[in-house]
């Protein structure tokens, strides 16, 4: 609902930058060699939790401290009776959020070094309680402003300066006004969301904790487990025997239980109706873009738009064929390098010095904290035993952002980094500009400043490519880029917005009925080369993202609005790298429609999409002049 700096939004930015990844587990993928201990790593290599607190101590008597604002704050329950006592609460609440957002960034960032460290378990498991707890202890204040005339809520924000700063933020709480429900009422949703997580949970368990996968055998013909991590490897590999059986033997094994995966997201999907009915909303889309005032009208640009582009995608998968040599294109065939890869070992340090002269063109201001995070110890670089896996950035507005890595010297870790870095400035300009209470921003915005870092970092990688070999590796990762992100992404969200449509009108969500869903969309988008494997029937079952309603579709938006970004920053357009710096430092201190034309975009309109699509376009272009030049079409 209304935006402020709560648990849920430092819990949800978290997940937010965590699972736009499809990265292998580098402990299940890795070769031979020792995974080092966290003391093997050179400490400029490993975060700086002393920035948060001390010791486990100094986190304990915050904790503690958190709990008992919590239950002061309280303590106003019905109360809020005068101007003076609203802002007493609302900074209150500012000082609680601040405090429960530090502990549970040092928590979260303690277990993710080693997570088989018993304290460091639990520690997260009672900072994630008290983030439910936050939930449910303050879900009377909106209510309770509610239930007051709205012209004399207005009325002492007008007169106190000291309220001033909330008014955008009372400005969006009228504007949903009409979704809001009593106190009682808000308490018991409040009351109801661990159940309500019921279908999320157990799917996670199921097919993270439940569910094997068999074994295949490897490029070397070793018998090797199959994981989901291995197969996230196996799709990018040369071997079409052992990509073809890892894809299989994956998609099977979601498909011998499609009766209990199906009824998992059958009733995500009910959830999801039913919490749109409760506020009063006429569709579950509905609900979910409204409280971030993202019109419907933009999610139906969006797969419009991209519809109409189909056919381009339908020739990279002929081009795919012809330059692979296949008589047939195969779903697993749709990740391999369209050539070996241009195998250059990038070291860290390296990485890093070439994403600061990629970004450059962004001016000190922006180059300046960036330096600064590399140089104190922002970021978590190496694997080591038992971290984490992947890469995200977690905010902290109270000290600064930190980056978690297993940087393994890819030209695709640098990418990462530089993206990663991209949230972490977001997230370091709004926290230095904005006051605590659009100390954020909306996961609309958020994958924006991350993909505009990628763009600016592939085109000045493009212009110095000396190399036919290195300039088709970039050319093919922008493509890749704008058919996994775009694409893929908004199949995605057209697959959601069937679904739930069919849900709503009655029609029971069956394996079956969800299956002609997926493979129709799946012929539409790909077209004739794509031979559908009976088996990608279930890649529907194993999508998580589809337990975060309508979340997917902002992969897309974010990514095209970061392409029109990009490319009038590159072409030294007037006003382009100031606008983006505003755009950056905006929180959420206005909608994200508002906050996105700040930097010149405007997602209301269908040139975002089409601007991606021509480039998506030039790329094939350039793609097939390369090919051709080299005798390989």
């Amino acid at each position: 609902m209304a935006r402020s700096r709560t648990a849920r939004t430092v819990i949800m930015g978290t997940l937010l930058m965590s699972t736009t990844l499809i990265l292998a587990d580098p402990r299940t993928e890795g070769g031979p060699g020792k995974v080092l201990t966290r003391d093997e790593i050179a400490e400029q290599h490993r975060w700086n939790l002393a920035d948060l607190y001390a010791d486990e101590a100094a986190w304990t008597a915050d904790f503690e401290a958190a709990g008992k604002l919590l239950t002061e704050f309280k303590t106003h329950k019905d109360k809020i009776d005068s101007a003076a006592r609203l802002a007493t609460v609302l900074k209150q609440r500012d000082r609680l959020s601040l405090k429960l957002e530090r502990v549970y960034a040092w928590a979260m960032l303690k277990h993710h070094e080693d997570t088989n460290e018993k304290n460091a378990q639990a520690s997260y498991a009672r900072a994630s309680d008290l983030t439910h707890r936050y939930a449910e202890d303050t879900s009377w204040l909106i209510p309770n402003l509610l239930a007051l005339p709205a012209e004399t809520v207005t009325s002492w924000i007008d007169k106190t300066p000291e309220l001033n700063v909330y008014r955008h933020w009372w400005d969006d709480i009228r504007r949903q006004r009409t979704h809001f429900r009593n106190t009682a009422e808000e308490e018991l949703l409040a009351l109801a969301a661990g159940m309500a997580d019921g279908p999320s949970d157990a799917f996670s368990l199921f097919t993270n904790a439940d569910l094997k996968f068999g074994t295949v055998k490897d490029e070397q013909g070793d018998e090797v487990e199959l994981s989901p991590g291995r197969y996230n490897a196996a799709i990018y590999s040369a071997d079409r025997r052992y990509r073809r059986d890892a894809f299989v033997g994956l998609h099977e094994t979601y498909g011998k239980y499609a009766n209990t995966l199906a009824a998992l997201l059958s009733t995500q999907v009910k959830r999801d109706i039913f919490y749109a009915k409760s506020r009063n909303y006429g569709s579950a889309l509905e609900a979910s873009l409204g409280p971030n005032a993202i019109p419907v009208e933009v999610y139906e640009q969006l797969v419009a738009a991209i519809n109409r582009h189909a056919p381009l995608l339908h020739r990279y998968a002929e081009l795919r064929q012809r330059v692979l040599k296949l008589d047939e294109l195969h779903a697993y065939d749709l990740y391999v390098p369209l050539v070996p890869e241009y195998a250059e070992k990038v070291p860290y340090e390296a990485g890093v010095g070439t994403i600061l002269e990629s970004l450059s063109i962004l001016g000190e201001e922006y180059t300046t904290p960036m330096r600064r995070a590399f140089e104190s110890r922002w970021v978590d670089v190496y694997e080591t035993r038992n971290k984490r896996s992947g890469a995200y950035c977690m905010g902290c507005y109270s000290a600064h952002p930190y980056l978690l890595l297993n940087y393994a010297g890819t030209a695709n870790d640098r990418s990462t980094v530089a993206h990663e870095m991209g949230h972490a400035m977001h997230s370091w300009f709004t926290q230095k500009t904005q006051p605590v209470i659009y100390g954020d921003y909306t996961i609309f915005c958020a994958e924006v400043a991350s993909t505009v870092n990628e763009a600016l970092l592939n085109d000045y990688l493009l212009k110095r490519a000396t190399k036919d070999e290195e300039r088709l590796q970039l050319i093919n990762s922008s493509l890749e880029g704008i058919r996994t992100t775009v694409f893929r992404q908004t199949l995605f969200a057209e697959f959601e917005k069937t679904i739930h449509e069919m849900a709503e009108r009655g029609e029971p969500l069956t394996p079956d009925a969800l299956f002609r869903v997926y493979r129709g969309l799946y012929q539409k988008y790909y077209g004739p080369a794509l031979v559908l494997d009976e088996c990608l029937d279930a890649e529907c079952l194993r999508i998580p993202h589809f337990y975060r309603n309508f979340y997917v579709y902002q992969y897309a938006t974010s990514y095209c609005a970061a392409t029109n970004i990009a490319s009038r920053v590159l072409a030294g357009e007037d006003g382009a790298v100031e606008g983006l710096m505003k755009f950056l430092k905006a929180g959420s201190s206005d909608y994200s429609l508002n906050v996105l034309k700040l930097a010149g975009v405007d997602m209301s309109s269908p040139k975002p999409f089409e601007d991606t699509m021509k480039l998506f376009e030039r790329r094939l272009d350039e793609l097939e002049r390369l090919l051709k030049g080299m005798g390989k079409l």
